[in-house]
């Protein structure tokens, strides 16, 4: 903090989870006062036993990333906080966040500091980022969601979208139709919500009626290849769906566990909707499974939380999106009222919600800490 703040060279900070006073406004973004966000960190690390060494090797207190769009799309400030903020509520919804904006640099071009505490407020437990990878896609895809110039970790030959539809697919939504390959990927999103290993998610792919199978070796790739069971022939690759859906995503996703999801009722609600063809209610399933799986929210407390910070931040897309993933969880049952965990969390305040990036960390690995090889359920 006192490195980042220093002789008033912050532009300006934002703040999740964090207790900061707000003085004013600046169009829609809030001017924040005095905050002493490190001693808030601190605490809440300490309270929870993270601040320990473990194995004899020194705990990692937080980590820090650097967010630096294309110099040459000169972005303002204001389009760099509203990036920064929507990327840090992406990745670290439940966690202490800080960021602070410097424009320390031959070019003067603002870019951002984030650093996230190392305690999770929803279950006391260290920071895990199990694909670090997905933290530069998702900074990409947000710079390309708002027109700016972007890079691209992925080889040309890849898709860059999260989900891809062929022309063949756009055309058919286009006349009010519905996509083989659009069914295949709904449910294939409800399988990466519920599962907590790759055989898992072929499991209940396969209690939905999808057959998965290992596809053709491509150079060093390895891809998956999905099949409608009662339709062998309407088939396709993981990586044509899109990212999320390739062999190497999905692996790297469901590592750390899945949210609690109530299983029995989503493969219910699903089973019961590809059974009577109800496609509409396939997809507010799968909205709401992975709305659920990529924010990690453990209870319908949670989800109220999360979408009442997008709505006070005005990412007023964002919060409707978690109130109709909140309605439909609590519609079907899919989630407890509130995290039995939470109650064990640190206390906190406000209740249960809560260019590429650089990344340098002070501490040991993560995988390293007393959280190795647990998976966070």
């Amino acid at each position: 903090m006192r490195y980042l703040e220093r002789d008033g060279r912050a532009l300006a900070r934002d703040f999740l989870n964090i207790g900061a006073p707000i003085e004013g406004w600046e169009g829609d973004l809030p001017r924040y006062g005095a905050c002493d966000w490190a001693a808030e960190m601190d605490s809440v690390r300490e309270a929870a036993g993270n601040g320990r060494a473990w194995r004899g090797r020194a705990a990692r207190t937080w980590k820090h990333y650097v967010l630096s769009p294309d110099p040459g799309s000169r972005v303002d400030l204001a389009t760099l906080r509203g990036l920064a903020v929507e990327w840090a509520s992406e990745h670290f919804p439940d966690h202490q966040v800080a960021i602070v904006y410097h424009d320390d640099n031959g070019g003067r071009i603002p870019h951002a500091h984030v650093v996230v505490n190392n305690t999770s407020l929803e279950t006391g437990r260290r920071l895990q980022v199990p694909d670090p990878l997905e933290l530069n896609r998702s900074f990409q895809r947000l710079e390309a969601e708002r027109g700016l110039p972007h890079l691209s970790n992925e080889p040309l030959a890849r898709p860059t979208a999260r989900a891809r539809r062929s022309r063949g697919e756009r055309a058919a939504e286009a006349r009010g139709e519905r996509s083989w390959v659009a069914d295949i990927r709904a449910r294939a999103d409800v399988a990466r919500a519920l599962a907590a290993s790759p055989a898992e998610y072929r499991s209940l792919l396969a209690a939905m009626g999808v057959e998965l199978a290992d596809a053709a070796r491509r150079g060093p790739r390895r891809d998956w290849v999905y099949s409608l069971a009662d339709s062998p022939s309407r088939r396709i690759r993981g990586e044509r769906l899109g990212l999320d859906y390739g062999r190497a995503s999905v692996c790297a996703a469901v590592i750390g566990g899945a949210p609690p999801i109530d299983r029995g009722a989503a493969i219910r609600a699903a089973r019961e909707a590809v059974a009577v063809g109800g496609r509409a209610e396939l997809d507010r399933l799968a909205d709401a499974a992975s709305t659920i799986w990529r924010r990690r929210a453990r209870s319908l407390a949670a989800l109220d939380g999360m979408a009442a910070a997008a709505e006070r931040a005005g990412r007023y897309g964002e919060a409707e999106a978690l109130r109709r993933a909140r309605e439909f969880a609590a519609e079907k049952g899919l989630l407890p009222q509130r995290s039995e965990r939470s109650r064990r969390s640190p206390a906190r305040g406000g209740g249960e919600a809560g260019a590429p990036c650089r990344q340098t960390t002070r501490g040991r690995d993560p995988e390293r800490n007393r959280d190795e090889g647990r998976r966070q359920r």
